[in-house]
């Protein structure tokens, strides 16, 4: 039988037809095939809106490259690597090389996911060359001539060749200096240059590597913490992140891991996770994990620089590169459940205070929350240490040196209920001592009662008495007394307690000593404001276990980076000699204190917290005390002209002799 001309012509004639100028993220709805329990099914685009817009910029010839972070269980490889793949075998014929992590990992992607893809869409697997030796495991030649190599990082698959795209997935887990040669993103980017605008560099992972930095402070909140890998190749792109829209005050917001409310108090994975909810970082307004769908598919991707209004209108200059890059959290994923987030971060919390070992902790952290890991440090001062500081200063007496006092007081619930205060003097350049460290546990009630600041609010008014009317005896056997500047007071705890802080500050104001008086909270956020005042929103606001709290609007409440000033306590402790914010320890002080003081550890993300249910109630009050340096921004301050309250002891109003 003799071929036929028209056969021929039939046969090839979609290989002269232009292109297919359909957005990718459509395109693959119709020709993309996944399995599902043993079936290949449609890919089905509409349970992760999150990914159109990367998917779609791999078109853009305004991008070379396109960079995506983000947790497991988000389809992003799916979307991203196999759905480019059958698009260019089916619409848009082109060179193209996948690179794997490993040649195993690349025959089995090319065996378990690629092959199946391929052949269960009539439209690719009619790309695919006849001949039986033009498709093999790692490579495969389509009708149109172009060429599909499934490959892993070495300096034989990256050199000399070119190629107009080049995918590289599970970046963080590549070899990251291929051969001595360089990075595989910088050697992929070398393979393309031939095609100039045209060519396309995909790089996708989950992060893996380590901050380098843990007290680097982020200049811009879409920036990423400096680390090696993936997250340095987003830094040097657009800085995309995922914004949702909260429901009640309509305020745009990204949301984290950090904004999860669950009970950080409940020892057992199980029950902490039982019901978590995500609060917007603005109106503090919690949203169930049901309305994810709703929240992704009305989702937007925003530029460092740019901002959305309420009305969703976007503002702003964005940050300009060549290249597109994305970073997605884990809440946002749809194939993984908020209490499934909560219930692997306990447990390997619970693994590492056990055994010491922080290898599921930072697996956890990295690929179901996608952020980066820091590996927890422990207190780099000792509680004996500290204690060997300590130096008879007297008797709860302002040392000569000592210009003005603060108090901060912690709110503590339960059986034993109670105020904790911690009164600190301040002296030049914020040299400082620990003056005094007392509880008010004792009601003026009738009936010798305990304290119960969550009912009843003429309990605060021992705060009155006892703390901002409270001064102290100079150390100059002058007979003179030195009064409290400034007292700082946790507003939150156990339920009711925030409503009877806001009633105590009200009965201030009418005795007008509310400018001696804030309240504090520490912010959900972990790269907020180091000290931010707000006026919470009227109305109600939900909080679990506890009642709806009624919120005026009328009471300043100052929001506090409880973190970043936490790391400046530390380093403040690791001063060995006097001067600038070095701390004294009276030698009164019980052994209790310093344990308090050293109980935290800074955990994988670079947060302060407590690896178990001991006390840290020293640590909470420094942090407090520091809240009213911060608010007056006396870190600053010109000590040749200081402020009248931090004047020497003959010129300073606070400083009096009592009748």
């Amino acid at each position: 039988m003799y071929a036929s001309t028209t056969d021929q012509f039939v046969e090839n004639t979609d290989l002269i037809q232009a292109p297919k100028r359909e957005k990718l993220s459509k395109s693959v709805r119709k020709i993309l095939y996944v399995s599902q329990g043993g079936t290949m099914d449609k890919w089905d685009g509409d349970i992760v809106p999150y990914m159109w817009e990367p998917m779609d910029c791999l078109q853009l010839r305004s991008f070379s490259a396109v960079i995506f972070v983000g947790p497991a269980r988000t389809s992003k490889t799916v979307s991203l690597v196999d759905g480019w793949a059958v698009d260019t075998i089916a619409n848009d014929p082109a060179d193209m090389l996948i690179v794997q992590i490993s040649e195993e990992k690349a025959r089995e992607f090319s065996k378990k996911r690629l092959t199946p893809a391929i052949l269960a869409c009539p439209e690719t697997a009619a790309a695919l060359s006849p001949r039986a030796y033009d498709n093999n495991v790692h490579d495969k030649i389509l009708k149109a001539g172009n060429y599909l190599k499934i490959g892993w990082p070495s300096k034989n698959i990256f050199a000399s060749s070119d190629w107009k795209r080049v995918l590289l997935t599970d970046y963080d887990r590549m070899e990251q200096n291929v051969g001595g040669e360089g990075s595989p993103f910088l050697l992929a980017g070398k393979r393309t240059q031939t095609f100039m605008s045209s060519g396309m560099v995909l790089a996708e992972s989950s992060p893996g590597f380590e901050i380098t930095d843990p007290n680097f402070r982020l200049e811009h909140k879409h920036e990423a913490p400096p680390t090696e890998g993936i997250l340095s190749l987003y830094n040097q792109g657009d800085r995309r992140l995922f914004y949702w829209q909260c429901t009640d005050c309509r305020e745009w917001f990204e949301p984290d891991f950090d904004l999860l409310v669950w009970d950080k108090e409940e020892p057992d994975p199980s029950k902490a996770s039982e019901h978590v909810t995500m609060a917007c970082p603005h109106c503090g307004v919690e949203h169930e994990e049901k309305q994810k769908p709703e929240f992704n598919l009305k989702g937007r991707w925003l530029r460092q620089g740019e901002y959305l209004d309420k009305q969703g209108r976007k503002h702003g200059e964005p940050r300009i590169t060549r290249f597109a890059s994305f970073w997605q959290k884990g809440p946002t994923a749809t194939f993984q459940t908020w209490n499934e987030l909560v219930y692997k971060y306990k447990a390997a919390l619970i693994e590492y205070e056990r055994t010491g070992s922080f290898q599921s902790l930072k697996t956890t952290i990295n690929t179901d929350q996608g952020k980066a890991f820091t590996p927890p440090r422990e207190m780099t001062c000792s509680a004996g240490d500290l204690a060997d500081r300590a130096t008879n200063y007297g008797d709860r007496v302002v040392p000569e040196w000592v210009r003005f006092l603060t108090a901060a007081v912690d709110i503590q619930a339960g059986k034993n209920a109670r105020f904790v205060v911690q009164v600190i003097g301040w002296g030049v350049d914020l040299e400082h001592i620990v003056l005094d460290r007392f509880d008010i546990s004792q009601s003026n009630r009738p009936g010798n009662v305990q304290v119960k600041p969550g009912s009843y609010v003429e309990d605060w008014d021992l705060i009155t008495e006892q703390v901002i009317k409270k001064s102290y005896p100079l150390a100059d056997d002058s007979g003179r007394y030195m009064a409290i500047h400034k007292v700082a007071c946790d507003s939150g705890g156990e339920a009711g307690v925030t409503t009877k802080a806001y009633e105590y500050y009200r009965r201030l104001r009418k005795q007008k000593l509310n400018r001696r008086f804030m309240l504090v909270k520490g912010a959900s956020q972990f790269n907020a404001a180091l000290i931010r005042q707000t006026y919470p929103s009227p109305g109600k606001q939900k909080k679990k276990g506890a009642r709806n709290v009624t919120i005026k609007g009328d009471v300043p409440l100052f929001m506090l980076n409880t973190h970043q000033i936490k790391d400046g306590i530390i380093n403040d402790l690791q001063r060995e000699f006097p001067g600038p914010r070095y701390v004294h320890f009276p030698h009164w002080l019980p052994e209790e204190f310093y344990d308090e003081l050293t109980y935290e550890v800074r955990d994988s993300a670079g947060r302060w917290e407590k690896p178990g249910n001991g006390a840290n109630e020293a640590f909470d009050l420094m942090v407090y005390n520091w809240a009213i340096i911060y608010h007056r921004k006396l870190e600053s301050m010109n000590w040749e002209k200081p402020l009248p309250f931090a004047l020497p002891w003959d010129d300073n109003p606070l400083v009096f002799k009592r009748e």
